[in-house]
């Protein structure tokens, strides 16, 4: 063999070695750590006793491995009395200390009460298929805000992230209708500003719909 096949050959198994290397990684960080898991299920059910005069379940960790959400990478899911949504504890990433997402979580479910009847109003209930929408999940540590009383989110200058995605593909007058819902958004609860994305779920393998994207 000679030293340009060696060479090559050597080339290749490096390459090869590498790649498993970084997929190996990949892994890891993917999967969620048990240690840290129980860690943080500790820490937040201390965190409950000391703030919360109630009963509670703790179902589950989250471990937000894509980085959806900007203040943890693993919180506690919380279950409370009287509370149709789930509450995250969680250490916070910015000031090292464990909060709740209660604020956030009872601002989430007003404004999407109040998004759902727009939007099946506009585009027809049948053709919802999806409503994902946020605001930071430390707000009320932020605003000095927590539980159990919460004021309206009209109160208050909090600027949410909304994704919809529509079982369809695009049809004329779309955008127009989200206009107005941002306009009753604005109007209704004082949401004076946000990001809002309309996306669809159109069959097509090429040019498919683009989504309709809009910062106000």
């Amino acid at each position: 063999m000679n030293t340009n096949k060696k060479l090559l050959i050597t080339g290749l198994i490096v390459v090869v070695l590498l790649v498993g290397i970084i997929v190996y990684l990949s892994y890891l960080g993917l999967k969620q750590d048990p240690e840290k898991s129980n860690e943080v299920k500790e820490e937040a059910r201390q965190y409950l006793e000391e703030n919360y005069n109630t009963n509670y379940e703790i179902n589950d960790i989250l471990y937000d491995n894509v980085d959806v959400y900007e203040q943890f990478s693993y919180a506690a899911m919380v279950e409370l009395p009287d509370t149709p949504y789930q509450v995250l504890v969680f250490e916070d990433s910015e000031s090292g200390e464990y909060t709740d997402s209660y604020v956030a979580e009872t601002w989430e479910h007003e404004l999407e009460t109040y998004l759902l009847e727009q939007l099946n109003e506009a585009y027809g209930k049948d053709q919802i298929q999806e409503v994902w929408l946020t605001y930071p999940k430390n707000i009320g540590q932020e605003l000095g805000l927590g539980y159990p009383d919460v004021p309206s989110v009209k109160e208050f200058d909090v600027k949410p992230i909304i994704r919809i995605t529509l079982d369809r593909g695009e049809e004329d007058q779309d955008e127009e209708k989200l206009d107005r819902i941002i306009e009753n958004l604005q109007t209704d609860l004082n949401v004076d500003g946000g990001s809002i994305n309309l996306s669809y779920n159109d069959s097509a393998i090429l040019f498919k719909d683009k989504d309709i994207k809009k910062d106000f």
